[in-house]
């Protein structure tokens, strides 16, 4: 009998220890004081990234539609013409008596011009437009530069 009953109280014994330890047991205490404001300053942070973002896209947008795409604005087809060891292309001298051949973008009507330039609607830009290589507008930066076709 000793043995049954010993058997009986090292059985619940284990049945109470894997009852404690069981997952459906513990219940969820929530984050501590120090987590909510660790938290609390990186949703902060986020939300005025997101802010500081949307100001930027709006910039962006703005200056698309007002620039970019506005009826004094479009693309130039352009193509570079010579070579640049000099054996054509365009007569040039900086002094006026040593002319020489060089490269030159140019307008290029044909079907296959070898890139092309934006044009930027002229109301949009402020001061010298060869004096800076970026157009600002409000806080939003936007880069002007050419894109060249996989034509030529």
């Amino acid at each position: 009998m000793k043995r049954f009953l010993m058997l009986v109280g090292v059985a619940a014994v284990a049945a109470t220890m894997y009852v404690a330890a069981s997952p459906a047991s513990q219940q969820s205490r929530g984050p501590t004081a120090r987590q909510f404001n660790a938290l609390k300053k990186e949703v902060a942070t986020l939300s005025k990234n997101l802010k500081a973002t949307k100001t930027e896209a709006d910039a962006v947008v703005s200056f698309i539609v007002g620039c970019l795409t506005s009826t004094n604005a479009g693309a130039l087809p352009v193509s570079e013409f010579g070579d640049s060891q000099g054996t054509f292309g365009y007569w040039y001298t900086d002094n006026g008596t040593d002319y020489f051949n060089t490269t030159a973008l140019d307008i290029d009507t044909s079907s296959t011009p070898g890139g092309f330039l934006q044009l930027v609607d002229p109301s949009c830009v402020t001061g010298t437009p060869l004096g800076h290589a970026q157009l600002r507008m409000g806080t939003g930066r936007v880069q002007a530069r050419s894109e060249r076709s996989l034509g030529k």
